[in-house]
């Protein structure tokens, strides 16, 4: 009997139900007491940051250090501008739970000065600034008629920054990872949920406005183990 063709959507199919059903049963597995102290301590992150923003808001500190994307833009004398904090549950063993905490937060100041680029390295740069998250507009040289062989990329004057809390009840931590916090790169740590208590979010609040802190050595980064 021939067998029927091989088919890579259905094979595709079953490696995500596979791995639907390998998670359902490692959640199955995991203690309620772990679950209870990684949400009760995003409940706590959530919390603080709701109240700081506010205040940030209203305070408008200046951010005391400069962001630098090499050869591209740099941001000086930005402020404080917008704060937000949000979150979103998931069901987990018949209890809603913290699946993340996310703090948006927006710094302005004077706008760097617009790029004159060739053509051929426009689309290098423009890569560069989405990666860094940075806002930005590109016109060509509308007074050549087909010709044009520079790019005139105008950057925003804000930064877009973002904290995340994720839970990873598997393994007992919160990730915290760093977007345009104090570098044009992410970077991601690895909590012990007992370790994220309020001097450390403090340290997490001056890192974020400049200021000088220990945030960066509180946790080993995500994937270097303790």
């Amino acid at each position: 009997m021939a067998h029927p063709p091989k088919s890579y959507l259905l094979d595709q199919l079953r490696a995500q139900a596979d791995s639907v059903s390998a998670r359902r049963v490692q959640e199955q597995r995991l203690s309620r007491d772990v679950i209870d102290r990684v949400d009760r301590r995003l409940h706590a992150v959530f919390q603080y940051f709701d109240e700081a923003c506010k205040l940030l808001q209203v305070v408008a500190p200046r951010i005391e250090r400069e962001f630098v994307l090499p050869d591209i833009a740099r941001y000086s004398d930005m402020v404080f501008d917008r704060g937000l904090v949000m979150f979103r549950k998931q069901p987990l063993q018949k209890h809603e739970v913290y699946a993340h905490v996310v703090v948006y937060y927006t710094l302005t100041g004077p706008s760097p000065p617009p790029l004159q680029v060739a053509m051929r390295r426009s689309g290098e740069i423009e890569r560069a600034l989405i990666t860094a998250n940075i806002e930005f507009s590109c016109e060509s040289d509308s007074t050549v008629r087909g010709a044009a062989t520079k790019n005139t990329i105008r950057i925003a004057p804000g930064m877009r920054c973002e904290v995340r809390f994720d839970p990873d009840f598997v393994n007992e931590s919160i990730i915290v990872t760093l977007r345009n916090v104090d570098r044009f790169e992410p970077v991601v740590f690895d909590f012990h949920p007992d370790a994220l208590e309020t001097p450390v979010l403090d340290d997490l609040v001056n890192l974020m406005l400049g200021k000088p802190s220990q945030f960066l050595l509180r946790a080993p980064l995500r994937g270097f183990g303790r």
